[in-house]
């Protein structure tokens, strides 16, 4: 039948790009449009730069190149496994696509490991997908055995999957086990899977384009079977099904596969019929390959009928196009089919030149076979060899065994009587050197549980420290509220009574009025600080709803622009715990107002069960870390020292103009 070149995939991939060419172009674009207006955080502009790369490796494998390069130096940064094995994958699928096989293999081995070790599904289908990309790279190196392995590997995978396009995935996985088969000329064991996958397909959609092309090879392997009335009951099920599609490029593998059916049965009309069909869907879609075969093979039929005049000149034809795509192979064929249809209608002279290009072809091709077989040779004399010589280091080894096995008997004669005398000796050493070791064995028990208590007072200090710090933070906070609060509030109101009771010129009433103003300012400043020292929403409302007032009020301000994500936080946590991360999310954007120059700022708070996460990133000029930590930063060692009272620690990535990233993650209770 047709010819399979590989990936059930890959061949429905091509057609699919060249299909929708155009959507697939405003689809790049608006990708590319969503990376260039910056202020992204970093997980979401690696997964824009791998989405691009995916998209142009076809078209453009140097420029894909560089977006997998970036994505992956960004992941490495992030030390995030997953995206990082996505960067490493697409990197080994423009060396898959440039055919360098060495390499492709080396980055899509390096993204497995990564994959393994991210327990998501997102991973693991990733994974088979990368998988499958190395079984393909191992069936063109003819490692048939190992292909059939990864690929085996990789439906394991997908069959435990609850992916929407499970089946699917399923039939190309079991369509590429069938074309190893094939190519091992296997042909039952292809037979076999390429019904596995086409069940699985028909499964998945009984209409699609992977279906039509899994029937198309079934009626294939039936045909190498020389059953050929079922080759042609699933030829006809896929032509129903291309009806539908309007696809040029199946419809070219229809015809096709109808010609070399027909002409294998010498049903030479309806082949001839079916080959003229499949060139002119080869001409619509401008693939070369295909046109040049679709000519060699009307040669071929109409040979067959004695139409010799007709077979040449589909011949020459055929033979001006496999010169271009360079397959001396098939030009060797195509010379001496046209030797013998040129000698057939009497051009005596062109068919001698044909013939004589054919056997010089042909002596070359059995040269280079010739000689990959001498290298295969003498590449397992070789290895026979050095395999000769090991055996005889082996034995000679062996020999040189035996002779040090007698001295050794003989020594051991001579000074077994002194080791005897050398074990009471050396069990009283043993003796006084174990009682030595206890001794320093408890020393340094002590020692630990001397610096284990130290450690525990300085805790138990810095909590009591900590708490006593929020306790008069509190109370300052209500004094603040409830005694100067009101007391200011009373002296607007008796001033407003005031006013009504006298009568004032315009300008002491304006100087009234400016009293009472800034009396109004006075209550609402007096009332944020009271806000700041101790929320009174932290202690009704809890965590989240007081993160989200404060994260407003600075939108309000018009200073930053605040972005807010929380996750698992609508049960509350303890209230001191609460009081901590707040006071660190509010030192860590005091810092970014304070010191960034920041346009942006992404706050993530994630609760897991009894743990929780907190990232603040910010697009400011970042800093070095290194001279910060030296100056023994007041700010970061609040931080930290709030993130240790939640038995927390804290990850600072900044650089100079490149923002920062902190990222804290603790307890969400409170050890006693």
């Amino acid at each position: 039948m047709f010819r399979r070149t590989g990936s059930l995939l890959l061949l429905v991939s091509f057609l699919l790009c060249h299909s929708f060419s155009f959507a697939q172009n405003s689809y790049i674009d608006s990708l590319k449009m969503q990376l260039e207006k910056g202020g992204l955080a970093d997980t979401t502009k690696i997964q824009l730069l791998v989405k691009i790369g995916d998209n142009i490796v076809m078209n453009d494998p140097h420029s894909a190149f560089e977006y997998f390069g970036e994505a992956y130096t960004l992941s490495q940064k992030l030390k995030n496994n997953y995206l990082t094995a996505l960067s490493l994958s697409g990197i080994g699928l423009v060396y898959d696509y440039k055919s360098e096989d060495d390499s492709a293999m080396y980055f899509y081995q390096k993204a497995n490991s990564f994959y393994a070790i991210v327990p998501t599904q997102e991973a693991r289908e990733s994974r088979i997908t990368n998988k499958t990309s190395m079984g393909n790279i191992e069936r063109n190196r003819n490692h048939f055995g190992s292909a059939i392995r990864i690929f085996l590997e990789a439906a394991a995978i997908m069959e435990k999957s609850t992916a929407d396009n499970k089946w699917q995935v399923l039939g190309i996985i079991y369509s590429d086990i069938a074309t190893v088969y094939h190519d091992m000329k296997q042909f039952d064991k292809a037979l076999a899977y390429d019904l596995k996958a086409l069940r699985a397909h028909q499964q998945q959609d009984e209409n699609n384009l992977f279906t039509a092309y899994t029937e198309l090879f079934v009626a294939q392997d039936f045909s190498n079977l020389n059953q050929m009335d079922s080759a042609l009951r699933y030829l006809q099920t896929a032509e129903k099904i291309s009806k539908g599609l309007n696809s040029t490029d199946l419809n070219y593998q229809l015809y096709s596969g109808y010609g070399q059916l027909f002409s294998k049965e010498k049903k030479l009309n309806e082949a001839l019929k079916f080959y003229q069909k499949a060139l002119s869907e080869a001409m619509k879609g401008g693939r070369k390959f295909r046109e040049m075969d679709s000519y060699r093979m009307l040669g071929f039929v109409y040979a067959d009928r004695k139409q010799f005049r007709h077979s040449v000149l589909n011949l020459e034809k055929a033979l001006v196009l496999v010169r271009e795509i360079q397959n001396k192979n098939l030009e060797a064929g195509i010379l001496k089919r046209l030797a013998e249809a040129e000698s057939a209608i009497g051009n005596y002279r062109s068919s001698t030149e044909h013939f004589a290009k054919y056997v010089h072809l042909n002596d070359s091709l059995k040269e280079q076979e010739s000689k990959k077989k001498i290298n295969e040779i003498e590449n397992r004399y070789q290895a026979q060899k050095k395999q000769k010589a090991i055996d005889g280091l082996r034995q000679a080894n062996l020999l040189q065994s035996a002779k040090l096995k007698q001295k050794q008997i003989l020594n051991i004669a001579l000074i077994g009587g002194f080791v005897l005398l050398l074990i009471a000796g050396g069990l009283i050493y043993n003796n006084f050197k174990n009682k030595h070791r206890l001794l320093q064995q408890n020393e340094e028990l002590n020692r630990q549980k001397i610096r284990e208590l130290e450690k525990e007072r300085k805790l138990v200090a810095a909590q009591s420290l900590m708490e006593g710090q929020e306790e008069e933070r509190t109370r300052l906070a209500r004094d603040l509220h409830d005694g100067v609060g009101g007391l200011l509030s009373g002296v607007k109101l008796s001033m407003s009574n005031m006013k009504e009771n006298f009568f004032l010129s315009q300008s002491n009433v304006d100087s009234f009025n400016n009293v009472i103003r800034q009396l109004d300012q006075s209550i609402a400043e007096l009332r944020r600080v009271s806000h700041n020292m101790m929320p009174e929403s932290l202690v009704k409302f809890g965590l989240k709803e007081t993160i989200e007032n404060y994260c407003e009020r600075l939108n309000h301000s018009g200073q930053i622009k605040v972005q807010l994500q929380t996750y698992g936080m609508d049960e509350r946590m303890e209230q001191a715990t609460e009081i901590v991360i707040y006071r660190m999310i509010q030192e860590l954007l005091n810092n970014v107002i304070k010191h960034a120059n920041a346009k942006n700022v992404l706050i993530q708070l994630v609760r897991e069960k009894e743990r929780f996460n907190l990232t603040v990133e910010d697009d400011g000029k970042g800093f070095d870390i290194a001279k910060v930590e030296n100056t023994s930063s007041a700010g970061l060692n609040n931080i930290r020292a709030r993130a240790a009272y939640l038995n927390g620690t804290v990850d600072i990535i900044s650089s100079p103009g490149e923002g920062t990233s902190v990222h804290v993650e603790g307890d969400c209770t409170i050890s006693s």
